[in-house]
């Protein structure tokens, strides 16, 4: 009976030692997922904050040939890339009485964060701007700043699309004289860049070019279409024109601001 007792005490010391071992183990492994789970959405949340210093310094200088700013990207942990041949823009307008004409096709770029999977996913969420590929109020942004799942990598993807405005500016011929302008933002001369850590990024608008086509009906019409295909996303805007029993006059503006991302040393 005394060696018995003797033998149980050892036996369950041991038993809760085993079990205090595998709770302890258990807790460590879960804490340092979270932990490594709370880096990830830190290092998301810095890629977002970089982004979208990077829209602003873009819309400062843009329409404005020369000008330039340089900011600070911080350290993602990921990898920032621009791709400027990616997402062809195709802008088509057409209308009444045969009109149907491209106005632009070109690619217009992106840059993106390449970061890993995290707590916070922006995938299929818009931080800025929205999934339309044109837009024709200046009440909504060109911006387009979401997120999107890549191989084995969660992106962060920044790009612009299209915008166009109409007006009346007149009379020509006896007829309404409208004013379509089609605003473009372009990435597609910036350097290829894969860079990882921290470093200095320069934004410069190269130029801004203005292309005009003049279109001139002789009937009344209410709109024009334009109808868009963005990197296979199709929308379309209906403009409204100002026309007369004799018909209108259509200036169509393509405006197309192209703006260089390159690393520089500061």
């Amino acid at each position: 009976m005394h060696s018995r007792k003797a033998l149980a005490l050892p036996l369950t010391y041991l038993i809760l030692l085993v079990s205090l071992i595998t709770i302890i183990s258990a807790t460590y492994s879960y804490a340092v997922i979270r932990i490594a789970a709370k880096g990830a959405s830190l290092k998301a949340s810095i890629a977002k904050q970089n982004m979208q210093l990077l829209d602003n310094a873009a819309h400062a200088v843009a329409w404005t040939s020369g000008s330039s700013e340089v900011i600070y990207m911080d350290d993602t942990g990921g990898t920032f890339k621009t791709e400027p041949a990616s997402r062809n823009l195709i802008i088509n307008i057409a209308g009444e009485q045969g009109l149907n004409e491209i106005v632009f096709n070109n690619s217009v770029g992106e840059a993106f964060y390449e970061l890993e999977s995290s707590e916070v996913s922006y995938t299929d969420v818009y931080v800025r701007g929205d999934d339309r590929a044109i837009i024709n109020q200046t009440a909504f942004t060109m911006t387009q700043l979401y997120g999107a799942i890549g191989t084995n990598t969660q992106n962060l993807i920044l790009s612009y699309r299209p915008m166009a405005t109409t007006t009346i500016v007149g009379t020509s011929n006896d007829k309404p004289l409208n004013l379509v302008r089609i605003y473009v933002m372009t990435l597609n001369e910036s350097q290829n860049m894969n860079l990882k850590g921290s470093f200095n990024l320069k934004i410069t608008v190269l130029n801004t070019t203005i292309v005009s086509r003049q279109y001139e009906f002789n009937q009344s019409l209410s709109s024009l279409e334009l109808e868009v295909n963005l990197s296979e996303t199709v929308g379309s805007v209906s403009l409204q024109i100002s026309s007369n029993a004799q018909g209108a006059v259509v200036n169509v503006e393509t405006v197309v601001c192209s703006i260089k991302l390159q690393r520089v040393e500061v």
